[in-house]
């Protein structure tokens, strides 16, 4: 069985994260990177104004695995932009994926993994949330 992590987010979290999923599912990984850095602002103006960050084009044939998870932080608690701009052209191309959403705050946000499923026209096949704080991780499934 094939599988790929694709991430966002080049933060120390998000790398131990990524390295966790990596050895359990034994993947290769991708990540999703903008065309140019993103501020503070750009963050701010994406989430709260839609104003989107393109990302590099993705050379992989998505096809070829059997299971992708994606991985990314929540900006002012929605999906960064950036993840919207990479999943767009990737309709039809990913047979199974599971998401994996983060953040620092105890609160989930589920419909993040909705709009996912309507940008990809497919359902997921499972989906975890991650709190991070500086004492502990907690993790929840949502189906």
């Amino acid at each position: 069985m094939k599988n790929l992590i694709i991430f966002y987010d080049h933060s120390k979290e998000i790398i131990h994260i990524v390295n966790k999923y990596k050895k359990n599912y034994q993947a290769d990984i991708y990540e999703i990177k903008t065309l140019k850095p993103v501020s503070f602002f750009d963050k701010i103006s994406s989430s709260y104004f839609g104003n989107s960050l393109n990302v590099l084009k993705c050379n992989l044939n998505l096809r070829e695995y059997d299971n992708i998870i994606l991985i990314s932080p929540l900006w002012f608690n929605k999906l960064p932009s950036p993840i919207i701009k990479f999943l767009e052209p990737q309709v039809g191309k990913i047979n199974n994926i599971i998401y994996v959403l983060y953040n620092y705050n105890k609160e989930d946000y589920p419909k993040e993994f909705d709009k996912m499923d309507k940008v990809l026209n497919l359902r997921r096949s499972n989906s975890y949330f991650i709190t991070l704080n500086k004492k502990d991780i907690h993790v929840r499934v949502y189906q």
